[in-house]
């Protein structure tokens, strides 16, 4: 389809040019007409005007030498006939070119991502053996893309609720999370109320990060607990939501319960036991910590790149570099909270704990480390006493 439209485009662009060098032709030709006959009109009149007497013989022969000079240089090739006069040929064919050349990169490229898409479509249910069946863990990532692209073409023709779900879990694989989190949207538009894709939407949710993003996840799980309270996953992912806000508390609370409702062969047991055994640290003030809210200002909010990752720091204004505590989350949204304690200390020995007083920063890049270089944002430093447990904003106001 995309190529038919392309070659009707030329044909459209073909016809133009004719028309031009017709009218080329056509505007040479009307001005050597109109060059001739006014020669041959002013022949007339002197023809006219020496019959009468008016002019002399001599007076006659100088104006007709000085009519055909006049004559001769605005038609300076007059001896070649005037209708074989070719028009400039040169500028339309480069513009046709131009115009081949700028329809094969923009169309070519069309054409074969669709026919990428439409392979993908045909090798659909072949590959869902691979995928959704016993053998998923030997799929490649080939594989897995080509059938994640298959289905988005299936999902076009005919929504499903749990085939979106399925394509949101693919785009996870893949470390699409934007993806993701639009294709459980658009599950849970079609089954509000499916319990798995709302769990899912939150999961997706709390790895982007953002304090928005996190209200939203909030939300989801309340639905999923208000039908089933003992919901050890919901609870699991209310105690993350909830310790990315610093409310520790709450946290603790949500853990402590999913803790009595799984068993401690699950592989989720350890992961959540040591969860809590950290938020028991901040809770009883062994472990000293500081919560951050990282906010952008308006005019730096449409540079904000899609992707970025986001570093946060703590450094002793009066001691070495190296930080006291920095924590890494990718975002792509703020404003955003997180939490630095002395488990996130960077050299041993140099902790919160350690230093007297914190110099509090905040970078957003989007490379992987937390040098400086062109297009980095930064918020100013906040310097404030050693204090756990107090919380701090932060804005970033400034661009390398």
């Amino acid at each position: 389809m995309m190529w038919y439209i392309a070659l009707a485009i030329l044909l459209i662009a073909a016809v133009l040019l004719m028309l031009l060098v017709k009218r080329q032709q056509h505007t040479a030709y009307s001005i050597q007409a109109a060059n001739r006959e006014l020669y041959d009109s002013r022949l007339e009149e002197l023809a006219a005007d020496n019959a009468e007497g008016s002019i002399t013989d001599e007076d006659y022969q100088a104006a007709i030498l000085e009519l055909k000079k006049s004559f001769v240089a605005d038609n300076a090739d007059d001896e070649r006939p005037i209708l074989e006069k070719p028009a400039n040929m040169l500028v339309p064919v480069l513009l046709l070119v131009g115009i081949t050349l700028v329809l094969y990169f923009w169309m070519g490229d069309s054409w074969r991502q669709q026919q990428r898409a439409d392979d993908a479509l045909a090798q659909l249910n072949e590959l869902s053996q691979q995928i959704v069946g016993d053998n998923a863990m030997q799929a490649s990532a080939e594989d897995i893309e080509t059938f994640a692209l298959g289905l988005r073409q299936r999902l076009q023709q005919k929504p499903d609720a749990g085939a979106w779900m399925l394509y949101g879990r693919l785009m996870m694989q893949m470390r699409q999370i934007e993806q993701a989190t639009e294709a459980y949207e658009r599950s849970l538009s079609l089954d509000p109320g499916r319990t798995a894709t709302l769990i899912a939407h939150s999961q997706a949710l709390i790895m982007q990060g953002s304090d928005g993003d996190l209200a939203r996840a909030a939300r989801n799980i309340r639905r999923v607990l208000e039908n089933q309270p003992m919901n050890a996953e919901a609870l699991g992912l209310l105690g993350i939501i909830a310790y990315e806000r610093g409310d520790f508390e709450q946290a603790g609370q949500a853990w402590s319960i999913a803790l009595q409702l799984i068993d401690e062969s699950d592989p989720r047991y350890a992961a959540i036991e040591n969860s809590l055994r950290s938020v028991e640290q901040r809770l009883s003030g062994d472990l000293i910590y500081i919560t951050v809210t990282v906010n952008i200002s308006d005019e730096l909010r449409n540079e904000l790149p899609p992707q970025a990752n986001l570093f946060v720091f703590v450094r002793d204004p009066d001691g070495q570099r190296a930080p006291a505590a920095v924590v890494r989350q990718p975002i792509s949204d703020l404003p955003v909270t997180l939490t630095l304690s002395e488990e996130d200390a960077m050299v041993d020995g140099h902790t919160l704990a350690t230093i007297q007083s914190w110099l509090v920063g905040a970078r957003l890049t989007t490379g992987d480390t937390i040098d400086i270089r062109p297009g980095v944002m930064e918020a100013r430093p906040r310097l404030v006493e050693t204090e756990s447990g107090q919380q701090i904003e932060l804005t970033i106001t400034e661009m390398h």
